[in-house]
């Protein structure tokens, strides 16, 4: 059974932190929300307030493969502010 697409929410990135944890941005229309998944479910961690969808794209391409740099993208809200 497939994905399917949604109009109101996408996961704009996603972590492996083990086999059956990770960490994902989600998008849920105009807001940012870092969530924790497991098999015992999901957590969220923090809403990214005044994040965009340009928070999460680089300008020049992570190892050419027009990746962006999650850990740098998410210390600018563990920061306590926005750089």
């Amino acid at each position: 059974m497939g994905v399917k697409a949604s109009r109101h929410m996408e996961i704009v990135d996603r972590l492996p932190i083990s086999q059956d944890k990770s960490i994902v941005v989600l998008r849920v229309q105009k807001s940012y929300y870092l969530l924790s998944l497991s098999q015992s479910g999901v957590g969220l961690i923090k809403e990214l307030e005044n994040a965009d969808e340009l928070d999460f794209q680089r300008q020049e391409p992570l190892g050419g493969k027009g990746e962006y740099d999650f850990k740098e993208v998410l210390s600018q809200y563990f920061s306590g502010r926005k750089k």
